[in-house]
């Protein structure tokens, strides 16, 4: 693939300067298909400082216009996060001084699609999915300590496939996000509830799912074949396996219990600076600042007004 040395120059800088790998294998993945792109509409270019404005935005119509195997356009968010991928990469490359000028400088990345979050199921609606779980097995007995976790604080669905088993303080009802969105460390409280069910997996399911592994690497939720989870084997094996029960029409998903949380403990008065707190955001919006609160203040206002403590 051509200009291939560059993108791979590009991850190992990303690498040094400790991007998440989230971001490294996004930024990787959206600019191969920037260069694929080339490939085809561009067979004469074969020095990357040839690359002009014209043609990154040739790139952006070509993405705006590109349409999905169900013949759906992208959305304005991917669009948004497909041209950022690329500006990095040449902001990038004119820092190392592989171009003497960055052709993105005045592209503009399209705003933000400010629509309502959808599928965020009511407080009543959660009361039924954590009240429909068996505990009775071993994977009842997990699914039912993931969904009191997510549920008791918000956390991502990357963060909690990423626990460890150290990471959670039963004792304290406290869990530390090691390394959240932008590799940021954040303590969460945990609600009673959420910290009784964590207490029984350990103590009753764990080991289950440890079966015939000679190694245990201390992930905090395994599946059935003792692995960790990913973000798309958790909604598949749990949030999907605990919904069949419960008969909502609303496709739920660990995102959608992470939206849950803000909504019902704004819906309580909990103020939105405690909020962003808890589930780890930069700002509150795009005007004010990060707030930073003592993890005393935020168990103190989780245990006098999440839904799940009252």
């Amino acid at each position: 693939m051509i200009f291939q040395k560059y993108l791979n120059d590009y991850i190992n800088y990303l690498k040094i300067k400790k991007y998440s790998v989230r971001t490294q294998e996004s930024y990787f993945q959206e600019n191969k298909k920037f260069i694929l792109f080339l490939e085809e509409h561009y067979p004469r270019l074969k020095n990357i400082a040839q690359i002009t404005k014209d043609i990154i935005l040739d790139y952006s119509n070509y993405i705006t216009c590109y349409k999905d195997n169900k013949g759906k356009l992208l959305s304005g968010k991917t669009i948004k996060l497909k041209l950022i991928a690329v500006k990095q990469f040449f902001k990038y490359l004119a820092k190392s001084d592989y171009i003497l000028k960055d052709p993105t400088v005045t592209i503009e990345i399209p705003r933000d699609e400010r629509s309502l979050p959808r599928n965020v199921p009511t407080e009543k609606e959660v009361m039924m999915i954590l009240e429909s779980i068996k505990t009775d097995t071993p994977i009842g007995l997990r699914n039912k300590a993931i969904m009191e976790l997510f549920y008791s604080c918000g956390i991502r669905t990357s963060e909690l496939c990423n626990l460890k088993i150290h990471d959670v303080d039963l004792k304290e009802m406290t869990v530390i996000i090691k390394h959240g969105k932008g590799d940021k460390t954040r303590v969460l409280p945990l609600g009673q509830y959420c910290v009784e069910y964590i207490r029984l997996y350990l103590e009753r399911a764990r080991k289950f799912m440890l079966r015939g592994k000679t190694k245990d690497e201390g992930y905090l939720f395994l599946s059935q074949r003792g692995n960790p989870f990913s973000r798309d084997t958790i909604n598949a094996c749990v949030i999907r396996s605990v919904l069949r029960n419960v008969k909502l029409n609303k496709k739920i998903t660990c995102y959608s219990m992470r939206h849950a949380v803000a909504t019902h403990l704004i819906k309580n008065k909990v103020d939105i600076r405690y909020v962003s707190e808890l589930l780890g955001h930069k700002s509150i919006n795009t005007t004010q600042k990060y707030c930073h609160l003592e993890i005393s203040d935020l168990k103190k206002m989780h245990a006098l007004y999440h839904p799940r403590e009252i």
